[in-house]
């Protein structure tokens, strides 16, 4: 099922304060579709709210290095999993370039994860990865590999909406999504987060006119201690303001 405007909630299975989030926005339509965490602590609940709802063909995988535990032991060798932020340094030196051992390695990795979503069944309908690590050259590889091996259709692409203020990290998001796009695997055509989104809206609201382009906003619901449900951007809480801006444009967005 393709909407025109794909709302993915990341992290499920990150904690229950955010499953119970997700599964509110779901029951809200605030979003209509998520990634599932394979490795946290949440996973188990998640996939039970997942059947009891019958949403396992909404639901794609959150591929995980930097967070959590590994469901493979090599990978503890690699120094990659641990919590909260990916340095810079370990982007640039250890993820943009891999020789062939470490990419196998992942490999394996992210399979596990994969495998023990689709044990649990759950029919997945696309991959990303937290921290959008898949912005390393390697990273991404291995995901097309992925896809590949386990017949999944599609991947996210690199935030495209907004636009940064380098001209080579423009040029590397383009040259990457294209690169996506000739293999006919990118997830949508154009993604970010509800501020990129609205953003990009108020600057150009002809794009949702265009029957042959899907937008991807990735959203991180949460819920405060006092209940209410946010979407966590860059460390910051926002409401979900962004949906009376796309009233009309989710034809089939209802579950």
């Amino acid at each position: 099922m393709i909407e025109k405007i794909i709302i993915n909630a990341d992290d499920f299975g990150l904690t229950s304060s955010v499953n119970r989030a997700i599964v509110e926005s779901f029951d809200k339509v605030l979003i209509n579709s998520a990634t599932l965490m394979a490795n946290m602590t949440g996973f188990e609940e998640a996939v039970e709210f997942i059947h009891n709802r019958k949403l396992d063909k909404r639901i794609g995988v959150h591929l995980v290095l930097t967070d959590g535990l590994p469901l493979t032991q090599e990978i503890k060798s690699m120094n990659l999993l641990f919590n909260n932020a990916i340095p810079s340094p370990l982007r640039i030196n250890k993820l943009f370039f891999l020789n062939k051992r470490k990419q196998f390695i992942i490999f394996n990795e992210y399979s596990e994860q994969i495998k023990k979503i689709r044990r649990n069944g759950i029919s997945i309908t696309h991959l990303d990865t937290h921290h959008q690590i898949h912005d390393m050259w390697a990273i991404m590889r291995i995901m097309l590999e992925l896809l590949k091996t386990y017949k999944i259709p599609s991947m996210r692409i690199l935030n495209n909406l907004n636009k940064s203020n380098y001209f080579y990290k423009n040029t590397y998001r383009n040259l990457i999504n294209n690169y996506l796009k000739a293999r006919n695997v990118n997830f949508t055509d154009f993604l970010g987060n509800q501020l990129d989104f609205l953003s990009m809206l108020e600057k150009n609201p002809a794009i949702l006119n265009n029957k042959k382009k899907r937008i991807e906003i990735m959203v991180h619901p949460d819920l405060k201690e006092n209940g209410l449900l946010i979407d966590k951007i860059g460390g910051k809480e926002y409401d979900f303001r962004f949906q009376k801006e796309i009233t009309g444009y989710l034809e089939t967005f209802k579950i």
